[in-house]
């Protein structure tokens, strides 16, 4: 499936829950997640094709996920990913070192989403740096359409990874963030 998202940047998270009730989202998840980072041994940064995702909840709810490569389309982007539940993140985890794969990163993050018509939104707060909201749509003009109805047309806006967000925006370890 196609994910197209952007990121807008150090947003206040009580006034966007506020501004996102008002407007009649319903709210569907808030938990912390525990997220473990697989791929191909010895690949560069930045050269991987494809990676893969374990996370879990902070209720035990685990799924994984494959991520393909990415696009950028103005200020979102578009990848491929597949995701499903599964029963056991720790068997998984075990059976993607068993055939090769190593875990390159961990991070901690509370989210908070919500769905409104065809808009998803993630508020993402991760330790020691600002919150950022990510909106996922049908297109770019549809989610500048989410933009400007939370009137947030001014803040600064990602549509790179969150490894690179973190990484050279914040100056932080991506690769172990524990809360």
């Amino acid at each position: 499936m196609d994910e197209i998202e952007t990121k807008i940047l150090e947003v206040d998270p009580k006034s966007i829950s506020e501004k996102l009730d008002s407007l009649g989202a319903e709210l569907i998840l808030d938990t912390k997640f525990a997220v473990d980072w697989f791929r191909t041994k010895d690949s560069q940064e930045g050269d991987d094709q494809w990676f893969l995702r374990i996370r879990t909840t902070a209720q035990g709810k685990s799924e994984v996920t494959w991520k393909g490569f990415s696009t950028v389309l103005g200020d979102s982007r578009r990848h491929k990913e597949i995701s499903f539940e599964i029963a056991e993140p720790k068997k998984m985890g075990d059976l993607f070192l068993n055939i090769g794969l190593e875990k390159y990163a961990h991070q901690d993050k509370l989210r908070k989403s919500w769905q409104l018509k065809d808009w998803r939104f993630d508020l993402d707060t991760y330790p020691n740096m600002p919150s950022y909201l990510e909106i996922e749509g049908k297109s770019e003009a549809h989610i500048q359409e989410a933009i400007q109805s939370l009137a947030l047309v001014n803040h600064k806006k990602s549509s790179g990874g969150e490894r690179i967000l973190i990484q050279e925006k914040y100056g932080l370890d991506w690769y172990n963030m524990h809360f």
